[in-house]
Order: C-alpha cells, then structure tokens, then sequence
C-alpha cells in the first residue's frame, strides 16, 4: 500500500505497532500503575487481570463478552481453509493464481516481497495453520467454560488482525504468489518430509494437545467454581502458570522453522507472539500470586523452569 510514495508493508507495520504497545504499555502499567488514569489501565487488560468490574465510563463503552473469542476463530478457521484450498490448487494442481490475490499481496505485503520458502514448506504450514484454528474454534465452541469476563473492543480487533496477518503473510513469500518470480518446479513430496519438518510438526501436534489440556483444566475449574477464580492443577500447570500461553510460542516457532529464516512475514508473527503471549502470561502469573497466598512458589509465568 502506497501511502506518500512509500510501499508501506501493513503485516509488518500492524504486527509492529501491537508489538511495541504491548512492551511500553506493560512497562509502563508495570511501574506506574498507581498514577496512571484507571482507564488506561481497564483497556489494557482483560478477563481476571481486570481486578473486578470495568469501572471507568469510556471502557465500559467499548466492551465486549470474552466469549466473542469465538469470532475470530470462526473466521480464521475459514479463513487459512481457504488459503489452503487456494495455495493447494497452484502448487499442486498448477491452476493459475487469481489476479485479485496477486493484487490483494500487493496491497498487503508489499510489491517488492520475495521468496521466502518453497512450496512444499508453504503447504504444510497452512495445513498446520488450518489444524490449530480450528481447534481453538472446537475449543471455544465446545470445551471453554461459560465466563462473564469481558475484553475492550480494541482486544477483539487484535484477534482478527493476528489470524488475517498469520495467513497472508505466509502465503505472500510463496514462490507462486509473486508475480515477478520465475517458475518452480512440480510439488515433490520428498521435499515436505524432511528431519526439520518432522521433528517442527511433532512440537506443532505435542503443543497442540497439551493447550487442549490446559484449556480443559481451566474449564474444570470453572465447573467447580463458577464464581470465582481458583488455582489451575495437573499437566504443564506444575511447571508454569500459562502453559496454554507457552504452547501458543511453541506452535508459533514450529511455524517459523518450518518457514525458514528467510521467511520474514511469519518471523515477524513469531515476534509479536512471542513478546504478546510472555507479557499476558507475566500478567496472569502476577495476579495469581497476589491473590493466592498457597501459589505453588516453584511455578513460572510462561517458559518453565526459566521465566
């Protein structure tokens, strides 16, 4: 997108403005959150770190059930299904890419991308994609516990942008979906089924099943204790307060080493997790310990045994 002249790359201009808000915000909430006015503070946080209620008028304007997770997993499910569908017929059954997705690349990422992997890392990247949205859809439709817990709209526009960003930006360095690269050769199956690839989907499908876990954990708590917040037990709980946070980074970085190096868009995915998925789970593992005296001391936030 030309904005005064300049090819501005809006994967990377929106996942780095979500980046840099999370880090300077939370430091700054984390320093002076007794001096600062009480809405900046609402609008940063969500679910139990809210501390009660939404109090100030302009948050309670603009919030939004926590149930409403379930949107953007509806769309993102749709969403990299049809990317897949659309990345399946060009790289395998050689069908001709449409011009309002070379168009729509363009737009996004950026005339000037290149090639980032091949098209055999693209594919299963997608299929991976595909697999862990859909799940989080299966989970919010049918294994999360009713909440009352709200989030500001602001947290339910990240939600769309984060799947709309992870999506396009793997498929904009595909070799096929640049109009100025040369032609590749025919999908090789060989080339999916590669040590790196293998032991990446293993992490991807181990993080997969143990955030499933810890989404059923929580959901059991919430059965047991409808009113109020307890402490979450079993599985990946006994080493970190937000295992469901450290698998996210895990799938995330299973993604990128699938990709490679040279795939810039989903580094800069792997980045904005990374430092989003660490700040929440700083967050939560805080609350708990202020609100429980019996916290399991041996616990982490987020990467056990470390932070």
């Amino acid at each position: 997108m030309y904005i005064l002249g300049y090819d501005l790359n809006l994967i990377y201009f929106v996942l780095g403005v979500f980046t840099v808000i999370m880090v300077v915000f939370n430091g700054i909430i984390e320093h002076f959150e007794n001096q600062l006015p009480l809405f900046i503070v609402e609008a940063f946080r969500y679910g139990k770190t809210l501390n009660g209620p939404v109090q100030t008028k302009i948050v309670r304007f603009i919030k939004v059930p926590k149930s409403w997770f379930l949107h953007f997993y509806i769309f993102s499910s749709i969403y990299s299904s049809l990317l897949l569908i659309t990345a399946y017929r060009t790289c395998i059954n050689g069908a001709k890419v449409p011009g309002v997705v070379f168009d729509g690349l363009d737009l996004v990422c950026t005339e000037s991308r290149t090639e980032g992997s091949t098209k055999e890392n693209l594919l299963l990247a997608l299929v991976l994609l595909t697999l862990q949205c859909s799940r989080r859809f299966y989970e919010c439709a049918f294994v999360n516990a009713k909440s009352n817990s709200s989030m500001n709209i602001l947290h339910y526009i990240v939600g769309y942008a984060h799947y709309f960003c992870t999506g396009t930006g793997i498929l904009c360095q595909a070799p096929e979906f640049i109009s100025s690269s040369e032609p590749v050769e025919n999908f090789e199956l060989g080339k999916v089924v590669t040590v790196k690839n293998c032991v990446a989907s293993f992490v991807f499908f181990w993080s997969m099943w143990h955030q499933l876990r810890a989404h059923k954990i929580f959901a059991e708590l919430k059965v047991k204790n409808p009113n109020k917040h307890g402490i979450p037990h079993g599985d990946l709980f006994e080493l970190v307060s937000c295992p469901h946070y450290f698998c996210e980074v895990l799938i995330y970085t299973s993604l990128s080493v699938i990709l490679g190096l040279s795939h810039s868009h989903i580094l800069a995915v792997w980045l904005w997790v990374v430092v989003n998925q660490t700040v929440a789970a700083f967050m939560s593992h805080s609350w708990y310990n202020k609100h429980f005296q019996d916290y399991p001391k041996e616990r982490r936030a987020i990467y056990p045994y470390l932070l």
